[in-house]
């Protein structure tokens, strides 16, 4: 059975229902049909992303030592800086604990 299909029979399901409820089920339907990766899967995904984040922060740092460092009023490390805490936001939220 195809995602249109579950979605379309939960809706047929919810006919006489209001909009929420409806939307509330579509998105249900939808999500029960979308598969769980398998472990080996899911480690490969968590470890490109780990590296991918990781060298961001680093080369994020370098920026701004760089640009700390190079004693031109000009530059201005600002938007490093938002590079560098937006890559360790990221990364301090895959290992956060799932709310679910």
């Amino acid at each position: 059975m195809t995602v249109q299909q579950m979605v379309r029979d939960a809706m047929e399901g919810a006919a006489g229902e209001s909009v929420e409820v409806k939307a509330a089920v579509g998105a249900a339907a939808a999500a029960q049909s979308i598969p769980t990766p398998a472990g080996a899967d899911a480690g490969t995904l968590w470890k490109i992303l780990v590296v991918a984040l990781s060298a961001i922060l680093v080369i994020a740092l370098a920026g701004i030592i760089w640009t700390v460092g190079d004693g031109k009023e000009s530059t201005s490390p600002d938007v490093i800086v938002t590079v560098f805490s937006s890559a360790l936001s990221g990364m301090l939220g895959l290992f956060v604990r799932s709310p679910s």
